[in-house]
């Protein structure tokens, strides 16, 4: 297994009003009652391997980066990866001890590691994890979460064989693992992947590089949005969702969104209705485009609590290059949009949207 992973928040109306915003979002969000939950069971065993024990994990973080791309802990957990796609993950070097007297040594020589992301899972070519799961050469093995507020670790847990462990490093959050030394903290997100077999750990990193490039192309073109100020608004909805107690789901731009009511946005923009009238309105990435609304970006959350089916799409627009929050909760028949009352929602919106 070693040589294959080696290759591889006064008066009283104020208060009120406060009040009001924070418990209902404006006038358009859902109830926390209504909210989607979910959480894991985390074992309390203790390990021996001192490397081991470090490993730590986080279900709420999340880093951005200089150029804007982060690592959602939040969905990670969840099993959900979309955060470290769009990006090449490339092995910058491994934690090894060579028994010469030095201890574990980086040794940025051994990059010969292969790491594979999806949207539901990771690949090494020996680990396969999904949610809280890790399979080792195809067989899935006990599994243990870790975290102490910063960092998310996935585990296996035997107690007779060797173990393997599977731990995202947001910018910022360790300085075991420095190429260049200039640097206390990572600069870039990193992901590690270790076996108790002679207490090795490759360590990927995340080349951004095709991600700025991108984004200044689009910033050439004079687009109103961009890959950097996606993520800016992703990092935002996964913060602003959690003072709600809610979950989203973002469309990715390939799988469109299948809305508890049975929508699928954004094919059924072309369905709803704004104003009592048909919207002129669609999917436009660059936020340029032939319509009085082009989206960029698209949240939805399906509520769990009656009357069902119950749910809250918000739609991030430009109309005439001015940034605007839609949002739907038909329950049935033709979708019906409006403008957000929450204040919080639109303004976040704008402020990323000026952003350079």
């Amino acid at each position: 297994m070693m040589i294959g992973l080696k290759k591889i928040v006064l008066s009283a109306t104020s208060i009120v009003m406060l009040v009001a915003l924070s418990a209902c979002g404006g006038k358009d969000a859902q109830s926390p009652a209504s909210a989607s939950s979910s959480s894991s069971s985390v074992s309390t065993r203790k390990r021996t391997s001192s490397a081991h024990s470090s490993l730590a994990t986080s279900s709420q973080t999340n880093k951005t980066t200089t150029n804007g791309t982060h690592m959602n802990l939040a969905e990670i957990k969840t099993g959900n990866y979309r955060s470290l796609l769009g990006s090449d993950w490339k092995m910058i070097g491994a934690k090894v001890n060579y028994h010469k007297g030095n201890g574990m040594e980086f040794d940025t020589s051994q990059v010969d590691g292969q790491l594979s992301i999806a949207k539901d899972k990771i690949t090494t070519g020996t680990l396969t994890v999904t949610k809280n799961s890790i399979a080792v050469d195809g067989k899935n093995e006990v599994t243990q979460l870790r975290n102490n507020g910063k960092t998310f670790s996935v585990s296996t847990e035997n107690d007779d064989d060797s173990n393997w462990a599977m731990t995202f490093y947001p910018v910022g959050t360790t300085s075991d693992y420095q190429v260049d030394g200039t640097s206390s903290t990572n600069r870039q997100n990193l992901i590690t992947v270790w076996t108790s077999n002679n207490n090795y750990t490759q360590v990927f990193a995340q080349d951004t590089t095709s991600t700025s490039s991108t984004t200044a192309a689009n910033q050439k073109n004079g687009a109103l949005w961009n890959t950097s100020k996606d993520k800016q608004l992703d990092a935002f909805m996964t913060q602003w969702s959690q003072t709600m107690n809610q979950d989203y789901t973002k469309y990715d731009g390939v799988h469109e969104l299948d809305i508890s009511t049975g929508l699928l946005y954004p094919r059924h923009l072309s369905d709803v209705i704004f104003k009592g009238q048909r919207a002129s309105i669609a999917w436009a990435p660059s936020g340029k485009g032939t319509h009085e609304y082009n989206v960029v970006a698209i949240y939805n959350h399906d509520g769990t609590e009656p009357p069902l089916p119950g749910h809250i799409t918000y739609f991030f627009a430009f109309k005439d290059g001015t940034p605007v929050v839609l949002v739907d909760q038909s329950r049935d028949g033709t979708p019906i949009l409006g403008e957000t009352q929450n204040v919080k929602l639109k303004d976040g919106f704008a402020r990323i949207a000026k952003n350079k």
